[in-house]
């Protein structure tokens, strides 16, 4: 019993252990995996010859490269400032005009059919504060009369009151019941006037402000219509200069087609010169061996690679922890050796 709860509590230590073995493992494994499958001297190798080649590309064709490069450059800011006056004569600028003052003319009239509801929205609203007032004036008159019939209840009958009496239900002469239910009810009727005079203004008020905002808005819309008429126009009186300086639309259009012409001949140029490039580039590599050392680096790496994996190995794991368990129980039975020689 207590040889299996040494050795219980052994392996307990022993697996704690671990996995300080298995980081050091790994790390000795990753540094074989560096020394036996380096490729740094093939790489410095590739590199060199790589550059060598880079080198001979570049005085070879990029003279030639970036000439075309420039051409098509300066024949985009060409074709841009061309097509840039051609449009000035391909406009019809009578419609265009014709089609904003249409829209101008319909903004001017919504506007004002805004201003003309808005102006009787301005009398609604008088009109309801008026109405407001007199409910308040009914309210606070009734509240008097509901006071004073308080007051009168409750005063002595030397000064024309009626304390100490009871007073009837309905009375044609006196002081009744009646009458103060009557101006509770005006009172109440007239506090509903006064909340409904409210929320007329409110609701008035909310559709002034919906109103304005429209008003704003269309402000708005017509600034920016009058900005575009101005700038029809700029671009008309443009169009008059061009023809004045000399410049048609078929003149401009001819040009513009040959220059695109000529550009998109000088693109496949361009496009030519880097094929060329590449290819040269492809040969010299074949030709100094460069791609036979790039296939020995790859293969060196996929190498590297699957012997790095095999770490993770079930098989390996098995052998790891077995050797790690031996040197642990030899550690100890020698230490433990030891101390007794020491004693």
């Amino acid at each position: 019993m207590f040889e299996r709860i040494k050795s219980y509590f052994r392996d307990v230590r022993i697996n704690l252990d671990y996995p300080r073995y298995e980081r050091q493992c790994q790390l000795e494994h990753e540094e074989q995996a560096e020394r036996m499958y380096s490729t740094s001297q093939l790489d410095a190798e590739r590199h060199a010859l790589q550059s060598k080649i880079d080198t001979q590309a570049n005085i070879k064709f990029d003279d030639l490269i970036r000439t075309k490069r420039e051409e098509v450059s300066r024949a985009q800011s060409i074709i841009k400032e061309k097509e840039l006056r051609l449009l000035y004569f391909t406009r019809y600028y009578k419609n265009e005009l014709d089609e904003l003052y249409g829209k101008k003319d319909y903004l001017f009239s919504k506007k004002s059919a805004i201003y003309d509801r808005k102006g009787g929205l301005s009398s609604a609203i008088s009109e309801a504060f008026e109405e407001k007032n007199k409910a308040y004036e009914e309210l606070n008159y009734y509240k008097n009369q509901i006071d004073s019939w308080h007051s009168k209840s409750d005063r002595t009958p030397w000064l024309l009151g009626n304390s100490g009496k009871k007073l009837p239900k309905h009375s044609l002469f006196g002081q009744s019941f009646g009458d103060l239910d009557s101006y509770k009810y005006d009172r109440d009727s007239a506090y509903d006037d006064v909340n409904e005079a409210k929320n007329r203004i409110g609701g008035l008020k909310q559709e002034q402000h919906t109103l304005n905002s429209e008003i704003a808005e269309i402000k708005h819309k017509i600034g920016a219509l009058f900005n575009e008429i101005i700038q029809v126009k700029k671009d008309r009186s443009k169009m008059y200069e061009l023809k004045k300086a000399g410049y048609n639309k078929i003149d401009l259009q001819r040009k513009l087609d040959e220059i695109k012409k000529n550009m998109q001949k000088t693109n496949i140029e361009l496009s030519n010169y880097e094929s060329q490039k590449r290819e040269y580039i492809l040969l010299e590599k074949n030709r100094y061996g460069v791609i036979e050392i790039e296939s020995k680096i790859k293969d060196i790496k996929l190498k590297k690679k699957q012997f790095i994996n095999s770490f993770n190995l079930e098989e390996n794991q098995q052998k790891r922890k077995s050797v790690h368990r031996k040197i642990w129980l030899n550690e100890r039975n020698m230490a433990y050796k030891a101390s007794t020689r020491t004693k």
